[in-house]
């Protein structure tokens, strides 16, 4: 079931309903309060890995030579006459994310990404899917699996998981926050002589008494209040452990953490730490963002530029090694080593530190130092440095 399909069970008629959003819809309003923390961590991740996706660049090759032609504008910069690119690949990733799935479909020169749609799975033919939703906007007809990029993150369960562990976990949260409003409130005794008066009038002075005239006493200005000849007021000590906010905080570190490793986010960039963030950042790119890339990578290059094309080397790749920021200084070495191996042309090294291709002939030449050179050739052929006349 979609998220979009559990929130309207919780708030209000779903046309399909499973055991965990019964629970939820059994919940009091009161508590509704308490699943703002689970959409709360779920955003937080959902966030980071489409903000970190739309930083990756999508390269166009054709016949094995990069190129930026129409594709490369459609996947970079406009994607449709209304969306931008970045708003499209960040609604693909919440689709992904929220509803385990994600269509794409083209019209004349426009990528879009659906909204809903109906699908009609085959074993020997292809997949067809109708009822398809932009917006407001149902399309007619169907369309098969060839004229869609059909994109499934394969976590279905995560959510099913992450909602039932929450259907427990909610309880201990809101049990945590009355225990620490029990523990830490202020608790008073009213000592009166005599029997209290059944009276009307005396009952309403006592509720005065108890609902306003103690409530402004107990604020955190300076007040002072009046009481009765032979009334005694005693403040009622705690002596068990006062709750403190951590405690509540540490629970909703743990649902964090759990939501966290469903997504395979590093629990540090979950929670916005920046201890070791090399190290963090390097296994949430090898764990969760290089398989989204790899995914779209293949579901493009199959669906869109088809085989044909792809093996004379003409396709798209979601190139992540801009995602992961990098000191200029830190990088230099590599970039240098890249370049004297052959491996990299200046247009290249320019690329990687994120600065235009100069597009000129010499740039895009390879060369290699001398130091380097084929098994068996002679030393001689390959020094460098100057030569030495009287040697």
């Amino acid at each position: 079931m979609s998220f979009n399909g559990w929130v309207k069970g919780l708030f209000g008629k779903s046309d399909t309903a499973t055991l965990v959003d019964n629970a939820f819809c059994c919940l009091p309003t009161g508590r509704l309060n308490e699943l703002a923390i689970k959409k709360w961590a779920i955003d937080s991740c959902v966030n980071k890995i489409a903000n970190a996706l739309c930083r990756a660049e999508i390269q166009t090759f054709v016949n094995g030579k990069e190129e930026r032609d129409l594709n490369w504008y459609l996947f970079n910069v406009e994607a449709s006459p209304n969306q931008n690119a970045t708003e499209f690949w960040k609604k693909v990733v919440y689709k992904l994310v929220y509803d385990n799935e994600a269509l794409v479909f083209q019209v004349k020169d426009s990528f879009y990404v659906a909204d809903d749609f109906a699908q009609l799975k085959f074993a020997f033919k292809e997949n067809l899917y109708t009822n398809i939703v932009l917006k407001d906007f149902t399309m007619s007809g169907a369309l098969s699996e060839s004229d869609v990029m059909h994109l499934v993150l394969n976590n279905d369960d995560v959510k099913n998981t992450i909602d039932s562990f929450y259907v427990m976990y909610g309880d201990l949260i809101s049990r945590g926050v009355a225990n620490y409003k029990k523990l830490n409130a202020r608790k008073f005794i009213f000592k009166t002589r005599g029997a209290m008066s059944q009276k009307n009038e005396d009952d309403s002075e006592l509720q005065d008494l108890m609902s306003k005239r103690v409530q402004k006493f107990l604020s955190e200005n300076d007040s002072a209040m009046a009481v009765q000849d032979g009334t005694e007021v005693n403040e009622l000590k705690n002596e068990s452990k006062t709750s403190d906010t951590r405690d509540i905080k540490k629970m909703v570190d743990d649902v964090f953490e759990m939501v966290a490793n469903s997504f395979n986010i590093p629990l540090g960039i979950a929670k916005g730490d920046t201890v070791g963030l090399n190290e963090q950042m390097n296994a949430f790119l090898m764990l969760c963002l290089n398989p989204i890339a790899e995914m779209i990578n293949a579901e493009f290059n199959r669906k869109y530029y088809k085989r044909d094309a792809v093996l004379k080397r003409t396709y798209m790749k979601m190139d992540t090694s801009m995602i992961k920021v990098q000191d200029l200084k830190d990088s230099a070495s590599a970039l240098e080593l890249l370049f004297r191996t052959g491996t990299n042309t200046v247009d290249d090294n320019l690329a990687m530190v994120g600065r235009e291709r100069t597009g000129l002939p010499e740039n895009e030449e390879r060369y290699i130092s001398k130091n380097y050179a084929p098994q068996g050739e002679e030393v001689e052929s390959t020094k460098g440095g100057e030569v030495n006349e009287n040697a």
